[in-house]
């Protein structure tokens, strides 16, 4: 045997040096020699090893274990995001996840507000895309109330880690200047990467496992860990092949897979999370940095425990699952409740926190002073009786869409409450959750893919017998529309591109002229992947096509950020042209000729100009304008309507029979039933028109809410001289007096002889 062999050489060895020892005279060391010799003898490796190191970097072996990196594309060097290769740190027998495409910039803009969000797969979105995180929709609420803040919201997720993950990244996010951290983890404590009951562990002793992964900044660590795998897979009879068997994470990732409540293990994972979770939170306070740590909900109504474990001092989760449902067949909700948690805290495969977990997040966020979002009184209200099933949760633990609607309205409350960006969210920047779920980036191919994900998910352990046969539904299952046949190709091909779909998605509906339903496609793709200027300006032409104009020019906008073009420009001045912006119109026509000077294009946006200019009653201009079309068109007779529409009258497809019901009823003199349709509409899509026309009807009654609306409708109406009146004498009424002076100064912009200015001036006085 090889260790026979070694063991006689090594003795061998030892004998000969003993007697050569012993023949040879012994050199006494001076003292100065003596300190010399150690000093070597310390340093020396320090310095080999120090070298080694280095070399290893400058060859560039190894990878990056910080958790941020520079951005890759050429457009965005002033941007980091999340290292994509984040998670080779945390896994080594499984296909590890990568981050979302979240960026935030280098240097933190001074009216800048970030936020980084640390979590597992629910904040990793799991089982929709990335138009359907909750950070994402937080980010948009946040934005939209504090407009003049520059909102950054950064999701470091990745699927199956768990609080170790999260603690080693705490060092990398408090160098970015964070001024809060919003926390959702605790469901993968034991089987998530390091976890007690997980394949995926480094060492059972926690100390261990986070010098390791202190250790793993070094290329020299990283390179033995290399060999170390090496040699164990040249070695083990049972290779790491095994590990990735068939079947999913859930199940390929559990060595555990019975966790008794309260035993060695289960009390080993939870000591664990707690200081943990303690060490993360004194960091964060430390740096007097505002965290945010939610609750844990899980399915406790519609989810029969996976596993129960007989023990002497518990009774069997199947048993006491049994006994909640009677309890809820019986009308007594409480004690439905109260038996559902046990039930699902007894479980013995431990996919769901107990509520230990959740008493421990209560007891670390008191002890450092960070705020608590109430996550399961949130989601308790939201479901019949109080309890949390599948009205909200996809299976075990990850929500469905409107459940992550639920989890963005959570955190949002909690920061605003909190006062961190401002004192209070103004009126007039304020939408409620509901609206934000009618107007979301999401369509049936999200909905679609969440199903598709959550079937393949429900073929295998722990849903079904470890020893099932069964093929996995996305084996078997046939395709029933061409919507329901992308989203199945997009979960069954793990190289699929869910941008690609989206677009397939947008195209299809462009083809049959649904320009609505296009653009939710596009707008869908944009948030998957928000590099491309040629989807913006896609999203934006569609918009254009069903009247949402306003909405239309913030993506022209957001085109013209990465890549200038003719069309952006162009567009946005045929916007601006109906806004009454006359100047600003002609600006971005000139900036389109810059960008493409062709006689085509130029007697396009010469011909444009010719039309604004008569318009703005700029008679020197249209002249000059129409002799150098006619060197272009010599025959070119132009012809304007008299009766044009105005901007507020172009009304979004979604609402526009509603507003022009409710525009109809105003005019007849209607006004309650009017006022009652016009808000119906505004519940489903703001517009200029219905935000004026309520407005008129809460002024003429004296109700200070008019200028609520007022306010909102402004951008469809700041070249209106009645309007800006009534917005000038609602400022006055309200004591804003600087901001009635404001519009005062435009009012007389626009027609300086204008005789209520003074009346106006009075009023103020």
């Amino acid at each position: 045997m090889p260790e026979t062999r070694l063991l006689h050489l090594t003795t061998s060895w030892l004998f000969i040096m003993t007697k050569q020892k012993k023949t040879k005279k012994q050199i006494k060391l001076t003292k100065s020699k003596t300190v010399i010799f150690s000093f070597v003898l310390v340093v020396l490796p320090i310095f080999i090893l120090f070298t080694f190191e280095l070399f290893l970097r400058l060859i560039h072996y190894g990878d990056n274990p910080h958790l941020f990196t520079h951005h890759p594309l050429e457009n965005y060097q002033d941007y980091q995001i999340v290292n994509p290769e984040i998670g080779k740190k945390y896994f080594q027998k499984f296909q590890y996840s990568r981050p979302r495409h979240d960026m935030f910039r280098k240097v933190k803009p001074e009216n800048g507000f970030r936020v980084f969000v640390l979590g597992s797969s629910t904040v990793f979105g799991f089982p929709y895309e990335e138009n359907l995180l909750f950070s994402k929709i937080l980010q948009q609420r946040l934005q939209d109330s504090y407009p003049d803040k520059y909102i950054e919201i950064i999701n470091t997720s990745l699927t199956a880690i768990n609080s170790y993950s999260l603690l080693d990244f705490m060092d990398d996010i408090l160098k970015e200047e964070p001024d809060a951290i919003l926390i959702y983890a605790g469901h993968n404590e034991f089987y998530g990467a390091f976890g007690i009951g997980s394949i995926e562990r480094a060492n059972k002793f926690r100390s261990l496992t986070l010098l390791h992964l202190d250790l793993l900044s070094f290329r020299s660590y990283q390179l033995l860990q290399s060999m170390i795998r090496t040699m164990n897979f040249l070695l083990r009879e049972n290779r790491v092949g095994s590990v990735q068997g068939k079947g999913t994470l859930m199940k390929l990732i559990v060595e555990d897979k019975e966790i008794a409540y309260k035993g060695d293990v289960y009390n080993a994972g939870i000591k664990i999370f707690r200081k943990n979770m303690g060490e993360l939170l004194s960091k964060a306070a430390k740096k007097n940095i505002p965290v945010f740590m939610s609750e844990l909900v899980s399915n406790v109504k519609d989810l029969a425990p996976f596993c129960s474990v007989a023990t002497d001092s518990y009774p069997l989760a199947s048993e006491i699952f049994d006994i909640a449902k009677q309890y809820e067949e019986n009308g007594d909700f409480i004690k439905a409740k109260e038996n559902y948690y046990l039930a699902k805290d007894l479980d013995g495969v431990r996919f769901r926190a107990s509520e230990e977990i959740n008493e421990i997040i209560h007891d670390v966020a008191g002890r450092y002073h960070a705020a608590l979002v109430p996550m399961k009184d949130y989601f308790e209200k939201a479901s019949p009786n109080q309890l949390i099933g599948n009205n909200l949760i996809t299976e075990h633990v990850h929500p469905t869409i409107d459940g992550y609607f639920l989890m963005a309205e959570a955190f949002y409350h909690e920061i605003v409450d909190a006062k961190l960006i401002a004192d209070h969210v103004e009126s007039v920047h304020y939408k409620n959750s509901d609206y934000y779920k009618k107007n979301w980036a999401y369509t049936d191919l999200d909905s679609l893919i969440g199903v598709h994900k959550i079937s393949s998910l429900r073929s295998h352990w722990p849903f079904q017998p470890l020893d099932n046969s069964a093929p996995d539904d996305l084996d078997t299952y046939k395709p029933l529309s061409k919507v329901d046949s992308l989203a199945f190709a997009f979960v069954k091909n793990s190289d699929s591109d869910i941008h690609s779909a989206h677009l397939k998605m947008a195209d299809y509906f462009k083809a049959k002229g649904d320009y609505f339903k296009a653009f939710k496609e596009y707008h869908a793709a944009l948030i998957a992947n928000p590099f491309y200027a040629k989807d913006y300006l896609e999203a934006a032409s569609c918009l254009m096509n069903t009247n949402d104009l306003s909405l239309a020019m913030q993506f022209l906008d957001q085109s013209q950020q990465i890549q200038q073009t003719f069309f952006a420009h162009y567009n946005k001045s045929e916007i601006l042209f109906l806004m009454g912006d006359y100047g600003e119109a002609v600006h971005a026509l000139n900036a389109a000729l810059e960008l493409e000077n062709s006689q085509e294009s130029r007697e396009k946006v010469l011909k444009k100009m010719h039309k604004i200019y008569y318009y703005a009653a700029d008679k020197n201009k249209m002249l000059e304008t129409l002799a150098e079309i006619r060197k272009i068109d010599p025959g070119y007779q132009p012809a304007f309507p008299t009766n044009r529409k105005s901007y507020p009258f172009f009304i979004p497809a979604q609402v526009e029979d509603q507003v022009e019901r409710a525009y109809e009823l105003y005019k007849a003199g209607d006004f309650d039933q009017a006022l009652r349709e016009f808000l119906i509409s505004l519940d489903l899509k703001e517009t200029s028109l219905a935000n004026r026309c309520v407005g008129d009807i809460l002024f003429s009654r004296n109700n200070s809410e008019a200028i609520i609306y007022y306010q909102k409708a402004y951008a469809g109406y700041k070249y209106d001289i009645d309007f800006l009146v009534n917005l000038a004498i609602l400022y006055a009424r309200n004591n804003l007096e600087n901001k009635a002076r404001d519009i005062i100064d435009e009012i007389r912009r626009l027609d300086p002889e204008n005789e209520k200015i003074r009346l106006l001036e009075e009023n103020i006085r």
